[in-house]
């Protein structure tokens, strides 16, 4: 099947497979314990369901509520009598474990084949902070605030193994290794990353997994390995040829990963609808999820 008519296929069915999916990882949500307080009116694991429909839809919370009162069916198939309210929904979302959701798209991504080649990169997701209103009524310029996204994905699969989110971006180079760690490496070849990720520590890392570190070596740099022998022999070979080099190791890839980072922008838009950090976090993680849900969706639909 072309790459067209697999992606027909895989619009087609993409609702009744997102709520699939979605219903899937709600067993892994535990329910609550406490005995204190008001019992919960409705279960964290339908909520869960209910956000990632949310976070597809692009709605905000009080339309997405309203066209709930128009899907009975989705709702009995949730088991709820009826919609929950969006502020139940907004507290939800602070009540989500992330290591839970980290969870989740790590064994979304496991149904495919461990990696061969993975690339890593960071973009950075807008949100609301008032800094307009700032701008009109003092007459200052405020700066535009950020939630950084860092991201290790399959450059075959397109699916992401890996991912950190934080408040800042910058530093990349850092959040390399713990990415590059989370992601199976017993069949790992390269690891792509640009210049951001060039240091001693993480070639040599990379390079004690077995896999090549295909990073892109800044001008200047020395070729001093300062007991990092991984990182001298890629500086020498980069240096005999940038161009070879590059060819020699389809440095192409790595752009396979701004490719994903365009994938959800375009789907989710580049800016955040929740206002704090801690659920900014679990927003963006539910959108990794989402995006690994429609990638095997159209991986399974065309035969991958």
């Amino acid at each position: 099947m072309n790459y067209y008519k697999s992606y027909d296929a895989a619009r087609s069915r993409h609702t009744l497979f997102l709520l699939d999916e979605l219903i899937k990882l709600s067993v892994m949500v535990p329910p609550r314990t406490s005995t204190f307080g008001r019992p919960p009116d409705f279960p964290l694991s339908a909520l869960f369901v209910l956000l990632g429909l949310k976070f597809d839809s692009g709605l905000s919370y009080r339309d997405f509520v309203a066209q709930l009162s128009l899907s009975p069916l989705l709702l009995q198939r949730l088991g709820l009598e009826r919609p929950p309210s969006y502020s139940s929904l907004q507290q939800a979302l602070k009540r989500l474990d992330t290591r839970l959701l980290h969870r989740m798209y790590r064994l979304l991504a496991r149904k495919r084949p461990p990696p061969r080649d993975i690339a890593v990169d960071s973009t950075g997701f807008s949100h609301a902070t008032g800094g307009e209103w700032m701008t009109v009524r003092f007459k200052k310029t405020q700066r535009r605030r950020f939630t950084a996204l860092h991201a290790a994905v399959d450059t075959d699969t397109l699916l992401i193994h890996g991912a950190k989110v934080k408040a800042r971006p910058g530093g990349d180079a850092k959040e390399l290794v713990p990415l590059v760690r989370s992601v199976p490496h017993q069949h790992l070849e390269t690891v792509y990353g640009d210049k951001a990720y060039i240091s001693r520590r993480n070639v040599q890392v990379i390079h004690d997994l077995g896999a090549y570190p295909g990073i892109e070596p800044k001008k200047g740099l020395s070729a001093r390995s300062r007991g990092y022998r991984g990182y001298k022999e890629l500086i020498r070979e980069y240096r005999r040829g940038p161009e070879e080099w590059k060819t020699r190791h389809s440095f192409g890839r790595r752009s396979l990963v701004e490719t994903v980072f365009g994938m959800m922008k375009v789907r989710f838009t580049g800016s955040l609808s929740s206002r704090r950090y801690k659920e900014q976090r679990r927003e963006l993680l539910i959108k990794v999820i989402l995006h690994n849900i429609e990638r095997l969706n159209f991986l399974e639909c065309a035969g991958r």
